[in-house]
This record gives C-alpha cells, sequence and structure tokens, in this order.
C-alpha cells in the first residue's frame, strides 16, 4: 500500500471515528496521518476536529485558521473557528469577525444555515437584537424540513424577541409528533414574552398532559427519598437566619406540577417551586414558606448523570430560596451562586 493510500485509509477511519463518538481512535489516526503528510488539508481538518471534540479550543481555532490559509473559498474553517470562539470562549466579537468573510464564499445551504446560526447568537450575545433579527431572516426563504433545526431557531428568534418568526418556526416542528410537547412548550413560552397569558397556560396544559403520558425514559433516574436528601443537604447550605424559616416546611416530591399549578401559570417543565409569601422587595414583610415542591420528571429529564441531576435539584433549591427571602449577591456568592 502506497503512503498517499495509507494516508487516505486512515483519514477515513478517523473521521468515522469522530463521527461515531471515538475521540482516542479518531486522535490516534490523525498521529498517523501527520507522519505521513502533516500540510494535507484535511489531515488539518482531522486535526482541528478532533481538538474541538477534545475541548481543545485554542489548538482548534489555530488548526481552522490554518485550513482557511489551505482552502481559503471554504466557508467552512471560519464557521467552525467562530463557534469556538463563541460558544466555547465567550467572545461575541471575535466570532462576529471571523464570521465577516465567510459568507462570501458559502454556497452549500447547510453552510449557510450553521453560519447564520452563529452569527445570530453572536449578535444576541452582544445585545444587537434587532441586527440578530435581521441575520436570522436570511433563512425565512430557505426550505428547512427538519423539526429539531426548526425548533433551535424558534429559540434563537424567540431570544431576539421575534415573536412571530418564532411562531413559525415551532410551526415546522410542531409537524413531528415527537417533537409537539417541546414545541407547544416553547410555542407557551412565545405567549409569556408576549403578555397572551391565556394562550400560555392553554398551551402549557397541553405540554404537561403529552409530559404526563410519556414514557418517562430517561438517561438517569432517582427515588422519593435520595431526592428528598439531596433537597436537605441543599438547604443546609443557606444562610441561619433564612435556615430557621425552613426547619419544619415540607419537602413534597411529584412527578410533575399538578394541573392547578399550570392552571395558574406555572411553567410545567419547572424544576420545583416554593408554595408561600415570598419577600416583598422592600422587604418590610417576612417571607414564609409553606411548602417545597420538587419535579422528579423534569429533574430527570435535564440531567445526563446522577451527579448533573443532584447538582440540579441543589440548584433549584438554593435558586428558589434566593428568590423568597431575597438574598443578596453576597449571600448568593456564599452558597455557590454567583
Amino acid at each position: 500500500m502506497s503512503r498517499q493510500d495509507r494516508l487516505e485509509s486512515d483519514l477515513d477511519r478517523g473521521f468515522t471515528a469522530l463521527e461515531e463518538g471515538r475521540i482516542d481512535e479518531a486522535a490516534a489516526a490523525v498521529e498517523r496521518c501527520q507522519r505521513i503528510d502533516r500540510g494535507n488539508a484535511d489531515v488539518v481538518l482531522l486535526s482541528a476536529a478532533v481538538a474541538d471534540a477534545r475541548g481543545d479550543a485554542e489548538n482548534a481555532i489555530a488548526l481552522y485558521g490554518r485550513l482557511v490559509e489551505l482552502r481559503p473559498d471554504d466557508p467552512m474553517p471560519r464557521i467552525c473557528a467562530a463557534r469556538i470562539q463563541l460558544r466555547d470562549l465567550g467572545d461575541p466579537d471575535a466570532a462576529l469577525q471571523m464570521l465577516a468573510d465567510a459568507f462570501d464564499f458559502i454556497d452549500e445551504e447547510t453552510d449557510l444555515i450553521e453560519a447564520v446560526i452563529v452569527r445570530t447568537e453572536a449578535l444576541i450575545a452582544n445585545l444587537q437584537l434587532e441586527d440578530a433579527r435581521d441575520a436570522l431572516a436570511e433563512l425565512a426563504s430557505s426550505v428547512i424540513d427538519d423539526s429539531e433545526l426548526a425548533l433551535d431557531l424558534a429559540e434563537l428568534a424567540l431570544a431576539a424577541e421575534d415573536a412571530a418568526a418564532a411562531t413559525r418556526w415551532i410551526e415546522i416542528a410542531r409537524k413531528d409528533p415527537s417533537l409537539a410537547a417541546d414545541a407547544l412548550h416553547l410555542l407557551g413560552r412565545v405567549h409569556e414574552a408576549t403578555d397572551d397569558r391565556a394562550q400560555m397556560i392553554a398551551a402549557w396544559q397541553q405540554v404537561r398532559a403529552l409530559d404526563a403520558k410519556a414514557d418517562g425514559q430517561t438517561s438517569v433516574s432517582i427515588s422519593e427519598d435520595e431526592l428528598e436528601r439531596i433537597a436537605s443537604a441543599a438547604l443546609a447550605e443557606l444562610p441561619a437566619e433564612v435556615r430557621t424559616h425552613l426547619e419544619r416546611v415540607p419537602i413534597l416530591i411529584d412527578d410533575l406540577p399538578s394541573e392547578a399549578l399550570v392552571a395558574d401559570g406555572l411553567d410545567p417543565r419547572s424544576l420545583g417551586v416554593f408554595e408561600g409569601t415570598p419577600m416583598p422587595e422592600g422587604g418590610d414583610l417576612a417571607a414564609s414558606v409553606t411548602s417545597i415542591h420538587l419535579f422528579r420528571k423534569n429533574l430527570e429529564r435535564v440531567a445526563t448523570d446522577l451527579d448533573e441531576l443532584a447538582e440540579e435539584v441543589r440548584i433549584t433549591v438554593l435558586h428558589e430560596t434566593a428568590h423568597y427571602f431575597g438574598l443578596d449577591e453576597e449571600d448568593l456568592e456564599r452558597i455557590g451562586l454567583d
């Protein structure tokens, strides 16, 4: 087998391994390829993709920059580098600068969609909402039948405060029965943003009904006893003056918010809620809590493992407590919620 044949074979193995999530195998393929031809554009691409998958943002950006030099008319390296600048390094200005030239070379719809998404996210991060709406409007005429992508675009439109565009994308997503609950939940949030409380509740009541019928298969599950133990441990982290108000407050575990709570306007996918009277903004009256509700199915849905689930429970309990008792920034920092 010639060197070129070995190179092409290892590149195929590397890209396949990366696509299947076998990052170490892909990295091993990169090493073999680099020994044959380090300057080959496809080798640089595989190297960049592996660095990206490993979370090595700086190295990935450098490699994508090198790929821009090797393939100056290819928009993909610029789009990938911009995505890393934005999502991994939190630098929307750098992302926008990187994307500036990419649009001159885009001729594939998949590249256009990715570039528009990253650009819109960066503009939203910079609070340039009007520009974000304009950017997202570039996809208005695109023929998008991918329901999950449509739901992502609806999320972006909502973040850009374009309720009409969000609703249009949601209608596309709702064509997929498996996404019906997610699409309706987002529709409820759109109605919430536009102060249409009746329509918000109507959408969220449908979400609750669908979630209640779902088979409940999640990445992780937790017992009521363990959930209560984690919540109690979180309460123990609170300042003493707050703990005294919660010593006899029951922690109630439900699978989902009740129909009554949703009818009262509670998000059916809330992770937890305190019932009682929160401290008013002026702090003149004492807050009172009559019960702490945690919603097991919702908590299980957002976690990928038990450690993440435990942290979600902790954050839910502490954030709800902060909301009720008007804890200040110093208090939040003291309990790790700054």
